[in-house]
């Protein structure tokens, strides 16, 4: 019996330095692809609205990986508010199975929109709370 490779999943990795365009391979191993991307031992997941998902280092917060305020941004601007370290993925969610998926092109232009925008009055103040330990990243994201 032959099995049909998996087509690799269009994603974008997510660094606080840049945002570039990857794709996935779920073969042999989802996870050893996911974990050398982000790079990690151990990731976790963020869901947003929107049916997407954003594979983070879990320990990245501890292990001295930079604040990514891209990362903390989309998820804020999602719906998530949480403060995200190193690397992320984003990645789709099938909302019916759970499954991971291809972003679709209108996941991935939503997210370009929310690089190429400044964020609304109601997402900076959830990001002025979040980053709150953060006092001068807060003040460059009041100014107008």
């Amino acid at each position: 019996m032959t099995t049909t490779p998996k087509t690799p999943l269009r994603a974008l990795r997510i660094t606080h330095e840049q945002i570039q365009y990857v794709h996935i391979q779920p073969e042999p191993s989802s996870v050893e692809a996911l974990q050398r991307s982000i790079p990690c031992d151990y990731f976790d997941v963020v869901r947003l609205n929107g049916n997407i998902d954003l594979f983070v280092d879990d320990e990245g917060a501890i292990n001295g990986s930079p604040l990514n305020l891209y990362l903390t941004i989309v998820a804020h601007a999602l719906g998530t508010p949480a403060v995200l370290f190193g690397t992320g993925i984003a990645l789709g969610c099938n909302p019916n199975t759970g499954d991971t998926i291809s972003l679709t092109d209108t996941q991935l232009a939503h997210i370009d929109r929310i690089f190429k925008s400044k964020p609304d009055p109601k997402i900076v103040d959830r990001l002025a709370e979040s980053l709150a330990p953060f006092p001068a990243l807060v003040a460059l994201l009041r100014r107008d």
